[in-house]
């Protein structure tokens, strides 16, 4: 299945009753800054289109494609843990 695809369905729908199996903390500010922003490549309507970061690293897509590829390499198991250290 398409990484994008993936991640929507991971995401769940509350209104049609699917619950989701994949949830973003709020340390991952990054990634949440950056899903909302993300479009349909006009070209690959199943892909996302590439942002490059800045030349001072700002912006762009990277944190976004770490959660898609994370989604590829992980089961649909729901597992739950404490983070420790902060």
């Amino acid at each position: 299945m398409n990484g994008w695809a993936e991640i929507l369905q991971r995401f769940g729908d509350v209104d049609g009753g699917i619950r989701p199996t994949l949830f973003v903390h709020k340390r991952c500010g990054r990634l949440i800054e950056t899903l909302p922003s993300l479009q349909h490549d006009p070209n690959r309507p199943e892909d996302v289109l590439k942002v490059d970061a800045d030349d001072d690293g700002i912006g762009g897509d990277d944190a976004a494609d770490a959660l898609r590829y994370l989604v590829a390499t992980k089961s649909r198991a729901i597992s739950q843990r404490k983070l420790r250290g902060l």
